[in-house]
């Protein structure tokens, strides 16, 4: 089985390591000195590299000796688990100088199993380290937070998600890249992990990583639909509006979703009629010249705000539903009629 891509360019060294700049400093520093903590705490949403991060520091810690002790506290969350790590964590490495333990999902740990780790942390054995990866550090109690030296691990940039897959693409031989990941940089939410799962997806549809073939892959609409759309809503056409229903339910549209899909569309259209920046969307750069005609009227901004209160209704409408293309149709008409 061929090895994905965010396994294959998971960062191996400190330099690879995407938009922790100060957290690598500090990290590097740690080192340099061999002056480092016994516990450590990385939080961060998930696929940010906690835990990539968290095996880099222990490599590093250990100078490429050995390998660190990777638990699933999901998997392994009760007492007996934590009395198992604690007996284990007394006894030296044998082929590493320091035994480094990389507790992943570490908020998944009930209490009673945290009382059982708290001795080890408050008096961690000379040679030990323990390494906490959590997406919810509210659920650690406070004992074992304030024992811990914390990092908190940032959403990566776009542009910094950009320049990544730039780079996995000219490794991978994909094509007419620049605007398809510019795209996925938009709407992967700051996840790089995510980003390249996207990347891998889109690459299954097409070598040709271009803007229209992403949204095809991962699932979007059609842009041409949504522009076809609002601007129908603007000139007032229902033929326009139906038309475009019409054609997403005959392709087996979820309404539901064309709708939440639409709202946010209309979303980033009204960001840019009020601020005009175009950093701010989730759209790829090769539309912008489409959302200048959209917003090109007086007022645009209140009337994109408009529109969104009315989404907002058909999308409250639609709960519970059973015939949402109607619903959808008299929304859009409404819309489209200015009522």
């Amino acid at each position: 089985m061929a090895e994905s891509l965010h396994t294959k360019y998971r960062p191996k060294t400190f330099d690879d390591v995407i938009a922790q700049d100060s957290i690598v400093k500090i990290l590097k520093r740690q080192i340099e000195l061999k002056k480092f903590p016994h516990c450590y705490l990385f939080c961060g949403q998930s696929g940010n590299g906690k835990t990539t991060l968290a095996r880099i520091v222990a490599n590093s810690i250990n100078e490429g000796k050995g390998t660190p002790i990777e638990i699933d506290a999901a998997s392994n969350s009760g007492v007996d688990n934590a009395r198992s790590i604690v007996s284990s964590s007394s006894e030296r490495s044998l082929d590493s100088k320091y035994k480094i333990y990389i507790i992943d999902e570490a908020h998944a740990f009930g209490t009673a199993a945290f009382q059982v780790l708290l001795k080890s942390i408050e008096e961690p054995p000379e040679y030990t380290i323990f390494m906490f990866c959590t997406t919810d550090p509210q659920k650690i109690p406070q004992t074992i937070v304030n024992r811990c030296q914390r990092f908190d691990i940032k959403k990566a940039k776009p542009f910094e998600i950009k320049n990544r897959l730039a780079y996995v693409c000219e490794q991978e031989g994909f094509t007419n890249y620049e605007q398809g990941i510019d795209y996925i940089s938009r709407i992967c939410g700051g996840s790089i992990r995510q980003s390249l799962s996207m990347l891998e997806k889109c690459a299954g549809y097409s070598n040709e990583i271009t803007a229209e073939n992403v949204s095809s892959a991962i699932g979007k609409f059609d842009f041409n639909s949504y522009f076809k759309l609002i601007n129908a809503c603007i000139d007032g056409s229902d033929g326009g509006v139906l038309e475009v229903v019409n054609q997403v339910y005959q392709d087996g549209t979820d309404m539901k979703l064309f709708i939440d899909q639409f709202m946010s569309f209309c979303l980033d259209i009204d960001k840019y009629a009020i601020f005009g920046n175009f950093d701010l969307l989730q759209l790829p750069q090769s539309v912008e010249e489409d959302i200048k005609k959209c917003i090109n009227f007086d007022n645009s901004p209140s009337y994109y705000s408009w529109v969104l209160d009315k989404l907002l209704d058909i999308k409250q409408k639609l709960k519970g539903d059973t015939y949402p293309k109607e619903t959808v149709e008299v929304g859009l008409l409404q819309i489209a009629r200015c009522k």
